[in-house]
């Protein structure tokens, strides 16, 4: 099997004046791995995506990690930008059995109300509609109509702290 991962997250605090532009966004990308710069085994779930992927003999790709802390709107230029590259990605790695996402599910930019969803409708037309889209999500995000018409499974975290990303993360996999 081909696994295809990818994370853009942020928690969006609409009341917030303050924007959140592309540099708020930590960014970890396939380069970041490759030269020991980054570890996978940091980044939870994609520890437990990648090591229960290694122990099946699957072809794992790690995309690319995106991820602020809350805070107001993000900016039209950072969602489209970070959105934009890690579909590129998936559209540039063939095709794939499986995509593997992390999003956080209450993500808003200018323009876009339901970033999560406009990212899965996306990827859904990238990868038809007979390839598995899996959505690890946050315990309060909004399931709107676009994003459970456009995966097939969503998990969210269940405990806050979230203290049981990777344990979501696996049980997602599993699915």
């Amino acid at each position: 099997m081909k696994i295809f991962s990818g994370c853009l997250a942020t928690e969006t605090n609409t009341f917030s004046p303050i924007p959140t532009g592309l540099d708020d966004f930590t960014q970890i990308r396939t380069d970041d791995i490759t030269t020991g710069t980054h570890s996978l085994n940091d980044i939870p779930p994609f520890d437990v995506w990648q090591s229960k992927a290694r122990a099946r003999g699957d072809d794992f790709i790690f995309s690319s990690f995106a991820y602020a802390q809350p805070a107001g709107l993000t900016t039209r230029l950072a969602y489209e930008h970070l959105r934009d590259e890690l579909l590129n990605h998936l559209r540039d790695s063939g095709p794939v059995d499986i995509v593997l996402l992390f999003l956080h599910g209450a993500m808003m930019a200018q323009g876009y109300d339901d970033c999560e969803g406009d990212m899965l409708v996306r990827a859904r037309k990238i990868v038809g509609p007979d390839v598995t889209i899996a959505v690890e999500l946050d315990l309060h995000c909004h399931l709107t109509q676009q994003m459970i018409r456009s995966a097939t499974l969503m998990n969210t975290f269940k405990e806050y702290p979230h203290v049981d990303v990777s344990a979501r993360g696996k049980e997602l996999f599993d699915m």
